[in-house]
């Protein structure tokens, strides 16, 4: 009995590790859900050298952008932590930092060259800068999705900063998963933050004053409205020591080499037990 309560174990430990293997360990990523630019120069049409998708970023006069970008992904239960996008080939552009700043309203009109009456608002409470690497940028956004979406704006940060950006494909945005159930901030609040200023859209009738944006209402989870938890009954207790078994979470598939290595040997382990097992009764058996 003893040696079937061990081989039990080993089975389990591998069954464990084997779903670890294939749990959501591993980088993601994620093409965008909606994207855009839009120029105070419209209807005038897109520069040549912005490629179809593509993106410009032109700083204007008066600290106002006359063209800027916004992109919107969809994260479901996945945190966001790369945004990588790439300088289109053969085209005018600067070496220049980006800047990136939080939407507080979606992209409504996903114009190439719209508008910016059309243009999503954004602020910049909370904002990450990159320089040029490589022939793109690599942003850390860890800290600017809400409510299950990246919105962002891309932003010049020099007077005369102009960058064209290749259409962003679906690498562009690095994901790790995450619990389904986690609330994120309410967009609303990154305006309340105090290092920053309040919600802003540029104005480009004839004033540099920016205009105030009216935020979102974010409905919030039951979870965040102080619901009673549940009562849990009290676990059982035991006199024998309960061995331990590695905690599996659901994941995509992403097993990594090390755990699959793990898994085969304590399959082999667990089969060599076994026949053990099996010997030893047929040994007890015989007269």
């Amino acid at each position: 009995m003893k040696c079937r309560a061990i081989v039990a174990w080993w089975f389990a430990a591998a069954v464990a590790l084997g779903a670890m293997a294939s749990s959501s360990t591993a980088a993601y990523a994620a093409a965008p859900k909606n994207q855009g630019w839009w120029s105070a120069t419209n209807p005038v049409p897109a520069p040549p050298d912005v490629p179809a998708q593509g993106l410009l970023v032109q700083a204007g006069g008066g600290g106002a952008p006359t063209a800027y970008a916004a992109l919107l992904y969809e994260l479901g239960s996945d945190t966001a932590s790369t945004l990588t996008l790439a300088v289109a080939p053969n085209s005018a552009t600067t070496s220049a930092s980006l800047e990136l700043c939080p939407l507080i309203q979606p992209i409504v009109h996903p114009d190439q060259g719209g508008p910016m009456s059309d243009a999503p608002g954004f602020t910049c409470a909370k904002h990450v800068t990159a320089a040029p690497a490589d022939g793109g940028y690599k942003f850390d956004v860890s800290g600017l999705a809400a409510d299950k979406v990246l919105a962002v704006a891309i932003l010049p940060t020099g007077p005369v900063d102009r960058v064209v950006l290749s259409a962003p494909d679906a690498n562009s945005l690095a994901t790790q998963p995450g619990p389904a159930d986690i609330t994120t901030a309410n967009p609303g609040e990154l305006a309340d933050s105090p290092s920053g200023s309040a919600a802003t859209r540029p104005s480009y009738g004839g004033s540099d004053a920016p205009l105030d944006v009216p935020l979102p209402v974010v409905a919030t989870s039951p979870a965040a409205a102080g619901a009673p938890a549940a009562s849990t009954p009290p676990a059982e207790t035991s006199n024998e020591p309960a061995p331990f078994i590695p905690a599996v979470t659901a994941g995509r598939a992403g097993a990594t080499p090390l755990l699959v290595v793990l898994l085969i040997v304590l399959g082999m382990a667990g089969a060599a037990l076994w026949l053990r097992a099996g010997r030893a009764r047929i040994e007890e058996s015989t007269p």
